[in-house]
């Protein structure tokens, strides 16, 4: 007798444990914590896509961050499910330096990276010795050396990797331009001390520039959209593919046609719009 008890006493625990297991397993994919700069991408997130998520039962919250190093560290040790603030050019070379493996899942609407002034309009103001800031991370710094380049004001060495040019890739500098390389968020700040400052997208609008405000903006490239970067082994998690539907639902087409005018479109809304 008291080994039947024992037993049922052990299924019931059984039983019960795993009722609890199924239930807090659901709930986590009922519950999404997303990380992303301050700004364009946190407001695209709490107005163009968390309405959508939670209308699908979907709990989101959103970290915010000011650096670009901390949203994959978190990602990677599993603080947050998802980021967004970075592109995919600058994410292959996170993941090789720091030993990740975060995925660019999908781009979404992205404000482009600009040259702006507060006491310049156009190029032609552009004179000897005059300073232009640029984020100083890789991508961007690259990003923004290839633009003079396009403008015709410096050259870079033509067997450099364009993706990672950097000062010491350029061969020639016809107005001795001095660059100046500063942390990305600070790039809004630097143009009362600069005649120049490339500025990316996010910072600029968080800081209250306007694109339309900008000197020259960047032809941007689908390398060069934000990603929603996820873990790995996340990718085909519900949520995952629910955060990825949200972005490619109509609602958030018509939210970017009236929220984000001037921001580049990804491919597949592109394609959207064109087939409507």
């Amino acid at each position: 007798m008291r080994k039947t008890l024992l037993y049922i006493t052990l299924i019931l625990s059984l039983f019960v444990l795993g009722a609890c297991g199924t239930t807090s397993a659901s709930e986590e994919k009922k519950v999404i914590t997303i990380g992303a700069t301050a700004g364009p991408y946190s407001d695209q997130l709490r107005e163009g896509i968390i309405p959508i998520l939670e209308k699908d039962g979907y709990k989101v919250s959103i970290v915010e961050f000011n650096d670009y190093i901390q949203p994959n560290i978190a990602l990677d040790e599993g603080e947050i499910d998802a980021n967004l603030f970075q592109n995919r050019i600058y994410l292959g070379q996170f993941n090789k330096d720091h030993n990740m493996d975060l995925v660019a899942s999908y781009a979404v609407p992205t404000a482009p990276i600009a040259l702006y002034s507060e006491k310049h309009h156009t190029l032609d103001d552009l004179k000897e010795g005059m300073t232009v800031a640029t984020p100083n991370d890789p991508t961007n710094l690259a990003r923004s050396l290839n633009m003079l380049a396009d403008f015709g004001l410096i050259k870079v060495n033509e067997d450099a990797d364009p993706t990672v040019v950097s000062e010491k890739d350029i061969v020639e500098n016809k107005l001795n331009l001095k660059i100046k390389p500063i942390d990305p968020a600070q790039t809004p700040r630097s143009l009362g001390d600069t005649d120049f400052a490339f500025i990316n997208g996010n910072f600029a609008l968080a800081s209250g520039l306007k694109l339309e405000e900008a000197v020259e903006i960047e032809k941007t490239s689908e390398d060069y959209l934000i990603y929603v970067t996820l873990r790995k082994e996340d990718v085909d998690e519900p949520f995952a593919k629910a955060l990825e539907k949200a972005y490619h639902s109509d609602e958030f087409l018509d939210y970017t046609n009236k929220s984000a005018k001037g921001y580049v479109k990804p491919q597949y809304q592109v394609e959207k719009e064109a087939n409507k």
